[in-house]
Parts: C-alpha cells; sequence; structure tokens
C-alpha cells in the first residue's frame, strides 16, 4: 500500500503596498480609499484585501491527502478517510500514477449494492460505477495555482451537471504530479482557518444561510420505518448526499436525524444489516443532531465554522416554525465563489477607475 500523503506547496509572496505612493489624480474613488486606510485598523484590512487571492496549492499544503494503492480493500480505504477527517481516498498504481478517486459517496454506492468490504480499489474503479475513475478525473482537474473562486465555480458546476454528489476536485502540476484532492468542505475550512472576521464577510458577503440552503420541500425525507438500504438507493439515485429522517411534521421535534455519505461510511465498516429500520439505527448512533444544526438567519461564515467544527458536508437549517431545509458544503461554496467573483469585479472597476 502506498504511504500517506502529505501535500506541501510554497506560498507566494505577496508585494508590500505601497499607501504613501503619491496619486496623480484625486478621483472620487481615490479619495474614499485615502479615507479608508486614515487608522491603522482600517490600513491593515486595506492591506490584508489586497493579498494575492488564496490557491488551492495552498489548501493542498495544509490539509493531508489519502493515498492507498489499488490492492486496498474498501475497508482498508475508509479506515484511512475516517482517521485523517477526509471525504476521499486517491489511489495510485505501482508506478505511482493515479488511477482514480474514491469518495464517501463511492463508499455509500458500493454499500447499497452489496459489494463487499474486501472488494479492491481498482476492482471498484473498472466497474464504472465509480464517481472518480482515472477518465473523470482528469475533467475535474485542477492546477496549484487555480484560487478559490474558480475552485468553487468548479465544485458548484458540478451540481450543475447532474453529478452534484461528487463534490471534489483534483490538484495536480502541469506535469500530472498529484498534490491532492480538493473538497468543498475545504473551502470552508478555509474560509474560517484564512480569514478574520472582517475579511470573511468581504469573502462571502452578508448572505444569511436562509438564501443560499435547499428548502426542505426540495430535500429528500423518509419515515423512520424504511430500511437502510432503501434510504441508500434512494440517495445514490437521486445523487443527493443527505436524507431528512422525520416521524411526518414539520416542528423541529418531528426530525429524528439525517443520514449522509460519512454516516453511510460508519455503517459500511461496522457491517450494520441493510435491513434494518433506519429509524431504529439512527437511536444508536445520532441520539443528538443538534450539533448538526445551524439557524436559518445565522451569517455565511458563522454556518462554514460549524460545518468544519461538526467535519460534515450537511447541516439541518431551523427556523422559529421548524425545520426549514439543509445547506450543503456545496451551497457554501457557491456563496464563497460568487462572492469572491463579485469582489474581483469591483476590484478591477476600482483598478480602472484610478
Amino acid at each position: 500500500m502506498a504511504p500517506e500523503q502529505t501535500c506541501m506547496l510554497k506560498r507566494p509572496l505577496a508585494a508590500e503596498p505601497d499607501f504613501g505612493a503619491p496619486v496623480a489624480a484625486a478621483t472620487p474613488l481615490r479619495r474614499r480609499i485615502d479615507v479608508a486606510v486614515s487608522s491603522p485598523a482600517k490600513r491593515a484590512f486595506a492591506e490584508s484585501s489586497r493579498r494575492p487571492p488564496l490557491t488551492v496549492g495552498e489548501l493542498m499544503r495544509r490539509r493531508r491527502t489519502v493515498v492507498c494503492g489499488a490492492r486496498s480493500t474498501l475497508a482498508d480505504i475508509v479506515d484511512r478517510i475516517m482517521l485523517h477527517d477526509r471525504t476521499a481516498a486517491a489511489v495510485v498504481g505501482s508506478a505511482g500514477e493515479l488511477l482514480g478517486v474514491i469518495t464517501e459517496n463511492d463508499v455509500m454506492r458500493a454499500y447499497a449494492l452489496g459489494a463487499s468490504p474486501t472488494c479492491c480499489a481498482s476492482d471498484w474503479l473498472s466497474m464504472h460505477l465509480a464517481l472518480l475513475p482515472k477518465d473523470v478525473v482528469d475533467a475535474l482537474t485542477v492546477r496549484p495555482t487555480c484560487c478559490l473562486s474558480e475552485a468553487a465555480a468548479a465544485l458548484h458546476g458540478q451540481g450543475s451537471e447532474g453529478c452534484s454528489a461528487c463534490r471534489h476536485l483534483v490538484v495536480r502540476e502541469e506535469d500530472g504530479h498529484l498534490l491532492g484532492v480538493l473538497s468543498a468542505l475545504d473551502l470552508a475550512r478555509a474560509l474560517c482557518s484564512t480569514y478574520t472576521r472582517e475579511e470573511q464577510v468581504r469573502k462571502v458577503g452578508r448572505s444569511l444561510v436562509k438564501e443560499i440552503m435547499k428548502p426542505r420541500s426540495m430535500a429528500l425525507k423518509c419515515k423512520p420505518n424504511v430500511t437502510l438500504q432503501q434510504v441508500l438507493e434512494e440517495m445514490s439515485a437521486s445523487q443527493q448526499n443527505c436524507m431528512l429522517v422525520t416521524d411526518g411534521g414539520v416542528g423541529v421535534s418531528s426530525l429524528l436525524g439525517v443520514v449522509t455519505p460519512r454516516d453511510a461510511m460508519r455503517a459500511f465498516v461496522e457491517h450494520v444489516p441493510m435491513s434494518v429500520e433506519v429509524g431504529r439505527w439512527l437511536q444508536g448512533v445520532q441520539s443528538d443532531w443538534g450539533p448538526r444544526a445551524v439557524e436559518w438567519d445565522e451569517p455565511v461564515q458563522d454556518c462554514a465554522a460549524k460545518m468544519v467544527e461538526a467535519g460534515v458536508h450537511h447541516l439541518v437549517v431551523v427556523s422559529p416554525s421548524g425545520v426549514a431545509g439543509v445547506v450543503s458544503s456545496t451551497d457554501l461554496a457557491q456563496a464563497i465563489g460568487s462572492a469572491e467573483r463579485a469582489v474581483e469585479g469591483c476590484e478591477l472597476a476600482g483598478k480602472m477607475e484610478l
């Protein structure tokens, strides 16, 4: 089995902005900028806003990517994914060539189809059931210089192209050297760990969770007496990654729990029978879904922080009237990408005016 890989990339150094340089014409925009940097705190914010855009290469340097050999079993891959708190593993051949990527959703699909935990990675990737075999990986590859907004747009684009269950990009150099596998949750981590509160507002605007969530009416729902197999089959067929288990009501108390690919992955390695009723199974593994909840009027950056703290791709959105919907890491990626592009457009317009 190939050893775990830690990806390193040197961060480009930002040029020190010269706020004391003379300006030829004191345009209205120039005067606003001068006022904005008139105090040390505001000047520090202005300096931070001019730093080079965060790249996916830098994100890969911060997070480990699990790399497994072609003969690794699905059970081995799940163990390593969970051990390192990741959502996917790169599968490489004997010469180190990338054969594909196995994600949480692959494990959920394998579980629903009755695949054995001893099925090896290369066999799964060759079954035309994998989400990210080599030919698909090539289409979802980005370079390490790709900025945050571009990566967010690519992740969100997966949903519009009918592959919303993927939520990953592969980061490789021009020569094909693998740097890592990037998930939508990694973008949320970058937002929380890289930027100050003020910078986070600049990156995602002042959007609220209710503005980016999937409403309850569009979310998958099931009764507690359906089997785990029925739940996973419906999630796989619909390419959705969250199932609300509810007794049929709309209040918060009516929600018994949620099922995601992460939960399915745990059940897979624990050999939970597929015939078990999902409500009964949740009683033992998810007695409190509170850590997976977010208020619908919370800022998007607070939602990202909760998602990162819980280590999940989905949160249940609650409102005063009950469960309002579900917000995913892909929804966050869209919000981050949209806000980043808007900021970049404003900065370009400002440079043109100056």
